[in-house]
């Protein structure tokens, strides 16, 4: 098996939600036997002159309380591994994460999601959906899940038993199906691919268009799939495919679910700014309503280290196409 993982970078702000994230980190660099850096970014307030003596003082206060806790963090994941290491820096959270990923040539980012939603993602964002934007190498997001929101869920496993992969035919998709097959033979996982049909709209002159009512179109699409869920097979992989009649937010949370999901691989352009908002992003839906991990793989080819190997996927089907899951 080709070893994707080598340098796992976790990075923390010590919330409860970073937990999980943190048990992920642990034991993923121990399957892996990877090398894992434990991260915290100090953030300044904006308009802080940083020269200003109280403001120095503000960042050494913060400076030792953070070193304190990486230490504590640092301890406990030295009982399970031997590889681990600490670093702190100042400034903007998601760019000194994704520039110590750089440095580091880390394969694989680990962070806590806090799942805001409404007002609040509004006022604060999310610093993991901007560090998937802009990360050097795949990034996997926790989400945090408080005991309320866990009792009609399955219990997740820190090693994935059971993958969804949602696909639509892109490069990005084929390269997170790359990516997702050598997951699922590291960790003996099942994988699902994901094929979401997206319901039914009227065009500007009010005609009915759909990609997909041509029967012949869906049923080149499912021809695909089955061909590319052979291949898994041939491979030694448990591998089966769903076309769910819904959009494609929906239909990844609907097939999670129905799988009892440990993770979900998606691939992403990492579009950012002004296209970012006109295209709007599957992944950042998915992001902030899932409540299982999200393993997302950027377009072009994961960076980051090491590639895997290439897999023979069948053409006859090639032509097939769908709806661009975007990022």
């Amino acid at each position: 098996m080709v070893k994707i993982v080598t340098h796992i970078l976790f990075a923390t702000d010590f919330s409860p939600c970073s937990a999980p994230a943190f048990r992920y980190a642990v034991e993923w660099a121990k399957v892996f036997d990877a090398q894992l850096t434990l991260f915290h970014g100090i953030s300044l307030q904006p308009g802080v002159d940083i020269d200003a003596g109280i403001a120095q003082r503000y960042l050494d206060e913060q400076r030792n309380v953070a070193e304190e806790h990486l230490k504590q963090l640092l301890n406990k994941a030295h009982q399970k591994i031997p590889h681990a290491a600490l670093e702190m820096r100042t400034g903007l959270a998601s760019a000194q994460i994704c520039e110590v990923a750089q440095e580091h040539n880390a394969d694989l980012i680990i962070t806590g999601t806090h799942g805001w939603t409404g007002f609040n993602r509004v006022i604060f964002g999310s610093i993991a959906e901007r560090v998937i934007q802009r990360a050097p190498c795949p990034v996997l997001s926790i989400p945090d899940r408080s005991p309320g929101e866990t009792t009609d869920l399955h219990t997740l496993s820190l090693q994935p038993r059971q993958i969804v992969l949602p696909m639509d035919f892109s490069d990005c998709s084929m390269d997170a199906y790359e990516y997702a097959v050598q997951i699922a033979k590291w960790f003996d996982a099942s994988l699902t691919l994901v094929y979401a049909i997206e319901p039914l709209s009227y065009s500007l002159d009010f005609s009915l268009t759909h990609p997909l009512e041509d029967k012949a179109t869906r049923k080149k699409i499912e021809q695909r799939l089955k061909g590319l869920t052979t291949v898994l097979i041939e491979q030694g992989l448990t591998a089966r495919y769903e076309l769910v009649d819904k959009p494609s937010m929906d239909a990844i949370l609907k097939a999670s679910a129905s799988q009892e999901a440990d993770l979900v691989v998606m691939g992403t352009h990492g579009r950012k700014g002004l296209p970012r908002l006109i295209l709007g992003s599957t992944t950042a839906k998915v992001l902030q309503h899932s409540a299982y991990p999200i393993l997302t793989v950027k377009s072009p080819k994961f960076e980051g280290g090491h590639h895997p190997e290439a897999i023979n996927t069948p053409t006859s089907a090639s032509t097939a196409s769908g709806n661009e899951l975007e990022a």
